[in-house]
């Protein structure tokens, strides 16, 4: 391989005779060397050099105009200092001060003339042997150099990959540590309210106002406890990317005077006035959003402004901007430094990280609405001066040829004056108690234990008109019971009672038949007034 290799090297003779040229030509030829060339000139030495960048150089040393020695200090700047270049002197100065001479100017080897062609052969040769191995050595050292910047360049982004996932895993530390004494507080002290404060409420000694009260203390830590619980379930589908979203028309003026009504009492309690600011043509606003996101997110930041604002006042609104709609919400609270106001879309996140922080909650407010406002294709921001109150926006797209179709009275379940007929599919004993005491006076009570045994006792009994179907029961879940029962009686109320809670589940019951869905837990009022939609001539 190296001869062959060898053979296409380029060679240069010099020599002012051209007999002496033609004898080497002659002898290269014979070699099989194709790339060789020659001048009688000295002066183009330099040229050529340049041009053909030769692999060997045969030269002469007496010569005119420039002498080989001359010559050879020439070529030293085009030749770098750590490259082998062989050069050949053939020479018919025989004296030992000029072959001392020449290789002290910088030649590999010397032949006096007469030479043989076979040593001359020989030589030459070697020295391209020399050269291959040295060009062999230099290109391997050349690869070497840059396996070893690549290496290092791997090795310092391997150490700038360590060392953020250090900061990653540092900040994941923090994450779990903050969501886990969260969670831990958020969940034990409501439970303490629970747990301290019920068995107090059966006591024979304590009076009406005192029962009233710890009742209040019950309902509180019931509601902060289910609003905990439910932030979690939350945080985690958005993050975990599985919360879907169900586009539908929604007239925004409706969803946004439900929620008005729904945080009406918790301003009151705080003695602040809670008001509405709507543009005249409000009423025109339809979105194609999903509702049950964006009553979320609008709720998280009502609860937030209620939450830290001691006085003054709380406004909900709406505006239509730039081919956008931007609710907001505005308070007179105590307002975010500047420095907070990004850190507070964290989760488990407030403006004070303290454990001396004034405000119940589990931080995860704005982080939720951001994340819902994202699967919204919308966007959050807020505006805040610290001791004046804050401002936070949602925006999401406006389309104005979306429209809204007006629901549909929900027919009658019972004829005037009879007595409704309620089927309640429950397998949980405490839960079924609980309907049975809510529902039993003036009101047909029966009971399935499953789906199946639902499905049963609706063909068995005709005079049903209402169903309260637990969703998750043994034999047959309630999503099945509800289509079979829906295919023989279509006109037949059914309302999902679920501990299916989450974002979307809503949607999920609805498309499996039931007219109308309440998440456990719930209350008295809530349920009766659900109902009564369907006995509305009683």
């Amino acid at each position: 391989m190296i001869n062959l290799n060898l053979k296409g090297s380029k060679i240069l003779i010099v020599d002012d005779q051209q007999a002496n040229v033609d004898i080497l030509l002659g002898l290269l030829e014979a070699k099989a060397y194709p790339n060789v060339y020659s001048t009688t000139d000295p002066r183009e030495v330099l040229g050529l050099f340049e041009k053909i960048n030769p692999d060997i150089l045969l030269l002469d040393l007496l010569m005119p105009h420039f002498t080989g020695y001359q010559i050879m200090e020439k070529l030293k700047p085009l030749i770098h200092r750590e490259t082998y270049f062989p050069i050949l002197v053939l020479t018919a100065d025989v004296s030992d001060s000029a072959k001392l001479k020449a290789l002290a100017g910088g030649a590999k080897d010397f032949l006096t003339k007469p030479f043989d062609l076979n040593e001359v052969d020989l030589r030459i040769c070697n020295l391209l042997k020399t050269r291959y191995l040295h060009l062999q050595l230099q290109n391997q050292n050349v690869i070497l150099e840059e396996k070893v910047q690549e290496r290092t360049l791997e090795l310092e982004n391997t150490i700038k990959a360590l060392e953020i996932a250090k900061v990653k895993a540092e900040a994941s530390d923090r994450l779990k540590t903050a969501f886990m004494n969260n969670i831990s507080h958020e969940i034990r002290t409501p439970l303490n309210g629970i747990l301290g404060f019920a068995p107090f409420i059966i006591q024979p000694d304590i009076t009406m106002e005192e029962k009233e009260e710890f009742l209040e203390v019950l309902n509180f830590s019931s509601n902060r406890l289910m609003n905990t619980v439910t932030d979690y379930m939350d945080i985690s589908l958005i993050i975990s990317d599985n919360m879907k979203v169900h586009l539908q028309p929604v007239k925004i003026t409706s969803l946004l005077t439900n929620i008005h009504v729904q945080f009406q009492e918790p301003c009151a309690k705080k003695n602040l006035a809670f008001k509405m600011q709507l543009p005249g043509n409000a009423d025109n606003f339809i979105l194609d959003t999903d509702e049950e996101i964006l009553r979320k997110a609008v709720s998280k930041l009502i609860d937030n402004a209620v939450k830290f604002t001691n006085e003054g006042s709380i406004v909900l609104g709406l505006e239509l901007i730039n081919n956008e709609i931007e609710i907001f919400v505005k308070d007179t609270g105590k307002g975010i430094e500047e420095d907070a106001q990004e850190r507070i879309y964290n989760c488990f996140m407030q403006e004070d990280v303290s454990n001396t922080r004034g405000h119940e909650g589990s931080g995860l407010g704005l982080s939720i609405a951001k994340g819902m406002m994202q699967l919204l294709g919308g966007k959050i921001r807020l505006e805040s001066t610290k001791n004046v109150g804050t401002t936070v926006f949602l925006t999401l797209p406006f389309n104005a040829s979306a429209s809204f179709e007006k629901p549909k009275n929900a027919a009658n379940a019972t004829k005037a004056g009879e007595k409704p007929f309620i089927l309640i599919a429950e397998d949980d004993d405490s839960n079924y108690f609980f309907m049975e005491t809510i529902l039993s006076k003036g009101n047909k009570i029966l009971r399935a234990f499953n789906g199946r045994e639902a499905v049963d006792l609706c063909k068995l009994h005709t005079d049903i008109n209402l169903v309260l179907m637990d969703i998750k029961m043994p034999v047959m879940n309630g999503g099945e019971a509800t289509q079979i029962i829906k295919s023989f009686r279509n006109d037949l109320p059914i309302i999902a009672v679920t501990a299916y809670a989450q974002s979307g589940d809503e949607y999920k019951i609805k498309e499996a038949g039931c007219d109308d869905y309440i998440a456990k837990p719930f209350n008295k009022a809530k349920l009766l007034s659900l109902i009564q939609k369907y006995f509305k001539n009683n």
